[in-house]
């Protein structure tokens, strides 16, 4: 309610942008002069204006507390300017109405607060003051807007339109205190236009607001780099897809990661990746741009809008970046990275998030074929090598559901008199045109997609069976199957052999688990789960010895029982004097330890009679046996009458 023009005529004009504040307040108020002279009053006074309202404490009256010029009265007085030339008296008495009207707009932890509609506070309760730390004298008449950080001030018009269109607004918003700190405050504004008044009930939600930011930030980010993770990275590119930009994802993977975890540790993996997030980070590629880590050792950057040239460009940044050595536990480690590029500006077709990571995956994989520390951009050739790929996923997939898989098996014969002494399983994929697709085929997919496992498990299974038949009818005879480095990595394989012997019933002393000496680098993961595995009566094979990775500690320090030396060595047997002595040498010393060998590979007579001058003990290659299905394999092991039974 406005008061009439008469009653401030005569008066300062600045006085009237403060007198509709009277009309909502609660208790009687009113706007006085540095004498207590009444300059204009609400509806709860009867005096008028220029007459006493209060008894100066000395000439002047002063903020703070003041009696009435009734004796009786007490008035809380407080300035309207910085001059105190004006001040605004409220009323401090007790009668019944005013006491309830103050216990309600006093009590409880919920802020009260009254605005004008400059949005300027005109009465505030006691939890205000204590929330915000500022005295009374501050509050009143304060622009609440201010308040406000500079990353929210579009919530004001947002709310002005609520509260001109609805009447009611329900905004949250930080606000600065005293202190200079910020609190999140929860409002229910209603405007009532009748008065011009907005009237806010608020709720201190600070807490709740850091909580809820906790909680996105596990979800979207990184723990180890602190960079986005996986799911903000799905969902800021699905939100760019969804507008009309071009956005381009850079896939990075590390080169040779793994030697480094198995050499110097995981502690030391995990601080290589955090010190490749922070050199990512500092990057020059833009605010609305993003770096994430997938996993591992694979990381994404992503462009919001780039061509092939400025995305390549970045890219060059990205390798000249990794030429500086990362110093990790007191080493200098130089590290390579292949990166590969996908971008939605030349496939506008293919809008899609996983399509987009999938095209930059496959061009990751073709800049290791290209020797690595490289950048391949996606393009129609590699799109269709993608969809290979993904074809032979599913039909693995599809095979490992609907027994789809076939097990094959190669002898492993004496090396004197040529008898068959064990067989190695070898897995083959029968695809639904009835094609027989060797390892080379799909091996490598697989063990992208993680299938390896489950691969491992279903020709582990096959092999048990069949051992235990042959053990059934007579036939004791060495069972040996390859274990992946996945599998030795997902801490299931204990348990899955010790299942599947007491399943197969087969005799865990014709077991033999072959594992690449690659996979068991990392001796203090290796040695536990080697032993657990000699422990179920299995024997251990180290797998394609000679290559890469090879040292003879290995021979001393882990539990095995069969060195299988690799066919580079075979294929050069008869040829090169230097490999035959090295191969020789290493014959001996393995039986020295009490080690079993196994050389594979041979292929032809002089192989074999090399092999034999050497007194290797075992051999396996295709002058002896092709890999073959069971069936074929039973029919020359078992005598007819069982394979008849």
């Amino acid at each position: 309610m406005a008061l009439p023009s008469s009653e401030v005529s005569g008066q300062d004009s600045s006085i009237s942008s403060w007198i509709h504040m009277l009309h909502a307040l609660p208790v009687p108020a009113a706007i006085v002069d540095s004498a207590g002279v009444t300059l204009a009053a609400n509806r709860w006074i009867d005096t008028w204006q220029g007459e006493q309202l209060l008894r100066p404490a000395s000439e002047e009256t002063a903020p703070g507390l003041a009696l009435g010029v009734d004796s009786e009265s007490r008035w809380r007085v407080r300035p309207l300017d910085d001059d105190a030339q004006y001040l605004l008296a409220t009323a401090e008495r007790e009668d019944a109405g005013d006491h309830l009207l103050r216990q309600f707009f006093s009590s409880g932890d919920a802020l009260f607060v009254v605005y004008d509609q400059a949005g300027r506070i005109i009465e505030s309760n006691a939890a205000w003051d204590s929330l915000l730390g500022y005295s009374a004298e501050e509050t009143f008449g304060l622009d609440s807007w201010s308040l406000l950080p500079p990353d929210e001030a579009a919530v004001q018009e947002q709310v002005e339109t609520e509260l001109r269109t609805y009447s009611r607004s329900e905004p949250r918003f930080h606000m600065r205190n005293a202190d200079g700190d910020y609190r999140l405050i929860q409002w229910a504004l209603h405007f009532d236009a009748a008065v011009g008044r907005c009237f806010g009930i608020g709720r201190d939600i600070t807490e709740e607001g850091r909580e809820a930011a906790e909680l996105h930030r596990r979800a979207y980010t990184d723990e180890l780099t602190g960079l986005s993770n996986r799911a903000h990275l799905l969902l800021t590119l699905d939100g760019y897809l969804e507008t009309a930009d071009m956005p381009a994802v850079l896939f990075c993977d590390l080169d040779h990661f793994k030697l480094v975890n198995d050499s110097l540790g995981h502690s030391a993996g995990d601080a290589l990746l955090a010190a490749l997030g922070r050199r990512l980070e500092s990057l020059q590629i833009g605010p609305e741009s993003l770096v994430s880590r997938l996993g591992g050792d694979e990381f994404v950057v992503l462009l919001r809008n780039a061509d092939r040239e400025y995305a390549a460009q970045i890219a060059r940044e990205m390798l000249d970046m990794m030429s500086s050595p990362f110093i990790i536990a007191g080493r200098s480690l130089h590290v390579g990275m292949s990166i590969g590029i996908a971008l939605a500006k030349e496939n506008p077709e293919s809008r899609s998030s996983q399509v987009l990571l999938s095209e930059a995956d496959t061009a990751v994989y073709e800049a290791k074929a290209n020797g690595r520390s490289s950048v391949v951009v996606f393009d129609d050739e590699l799109r269709s090598a993608n969809e290979r790929r993904l074809n032979v996923e599913d039909g693995l997939r599809h095979a490992l559901q609907n027994d789809g898989l076939e097990v094959h098996y190669q002898p492993i014969v004496d090396v004197e008199s040529k008898a068959i002494v064990g067989v190695e399983a070898l897995v083959r994929w029968r695809r639904c045109d009835g094609e027989l697709i060797g390892p080379g085929g799909f091996i490598d997919v697989a063990e992208d997609a993680g299938l390896l496992p489950a691969i491992g498990l279903y020709v582990m299974e096959h092999a048990m069976r069949l051992g235990s038949e042959f053990s059934a009818n007579g036939v004791d005879m060495l069972i040996s199957v390859n274990v992946s480095a996945q599998e030795v990595s997902n801490n299931r394989l204990v348990d899955d052999v010790q299942s599947l012997l007491r399943r197969t019933g087969m005799r865990p002393s014709n077991l033999l688990l072959e594992i690449t000496e690659s996979a068991v680098l990392n001796t203090d993961v290796a040695l536990p789960l080697l032993h657990e595995l000699r422990g179920l009566g299995v024997s251990i094979g180290l797998d394609d010895f000679g290559t890469g990775f090879s040292s003879l500690a290995h021979l001393r320090t882990l539990p095995i029982d069969v060195v299988k030396v690799d066919r580079s060595f075979v294929a050069d047997l008869v040829t090169d004097e230097v490999t035959r002595a090295v191969t020789a040498s290493l014959i001996s010393l393995c039986d020295a330890l009490g080690l079993f060998t196994i050389l594979e590979g041979v292929e032809t007579e002089a192989q074999s009679c090399a092999v034999e001058d050497m007194r290797g003990g075992m051999a396996q290659g295709y002058l002896y046996y092709r890999p073959m299905p069971a069936s074929v394999l039973r029919s020359i092991i078992l005598p007819p009458v069982a394979i008849a039974a």
